[in-house]
């Protein structure tokens, strides 16, 4: 690594996640198992939403079925051994994503430690235990097992303000080019899109650390 890379700003990383996507946990785990690699060169990786399902609407039962067949595919992983496909089976399945989004953008207002609490209880309600993490009821309860303060948690909960962050932010990363989660975006210059393994995030962040000063704007990795 070259001495001006080595003392300039850590670089920004940001996966574009939906905690109701087995996928974007498997996308998780490899990019921070892939960062142990190129430590210094970039800073903590930021999760922000993508809903993969914006509005809510009933789903098909073909829907259905290929949610649950990327469930048992996505449990094949390693990172997502636990996951279950009850989620898309049972007859209360979550019609769209943005509670569950709208609830970790409540809760990043009382610090990281909580949104990763409620984000971790989420995904184990949501992708092991198959429980419909879009009711409120459900949302609150997990909420106070993760630690939050439960009266400014349901105070952010409700306030259109917190949804509407979530689809700004949705809108910005569509203006991007990104059309799906999880996807990468590297300093705000490359675009990974898709779940890839770890030896290919750890090639592409290398990559972009040896030469990030004289990159084109925005690069999309296929």
């Amino acid at each position: 690594m070259s001495p001006n890379f080595r003392h300039a700003q850590p670089v920004t990383l940001v996966l574009y996640e939906d905690p109701l996507s087995p996928w974007c946990l498997v996308a998780e785990r490899r990019i921070l198992t892939a960062l142990e690699d190129v430590e210094g060169a970039f800073g903590a990786l930021q999760l922000e939403p993508f809903p993969t399902r914006l509005e809510p609407r009933a789903m098909t039962k073909a829907e259905r079925r290929a949610l649950a067949r990327a469930a048992r595919k996505a449990a094949r992983e390693p990172e997502a051994a636990a996951i279950t496909d009850d989620l898309w089976l049972s007859p209360d399945p979550p019609l769209t994503s943005i509670p569950a989004l709208t609830a970790l953008a409540a809760a990043r207002l009382q610090g990281p430690s909580r949104e990763a609490a409620l984000r971790h209880a989420i995904r184990e309600a949501s992708l092991v235990r198959g429980l419909n993490v879009a009711r409120t009821d459900v949302l609150l309860e997990l909420a106070e097992r993760a630690g939050l303060d439960l009266h400014r948690f349901a105070g952010a909960l409700a306030a259109p303000a917190t949804e509407r962050r979530v689809r700004a932010v949705h809108e910005s990363a569509f203006d991007k080019g990104i059309r799906g989660a999880p996807a990468l975006v590297i300093g705000d210059e490359w675009l990974v899109t898709g779940p890839r393994s770890v030896d290919e995030y750890r090639t592409v962040l290398q990559r972009y650390a040896s030469a990030r000063l004289g990159l084109a704007p925005l690069k999309t990795l296929h």
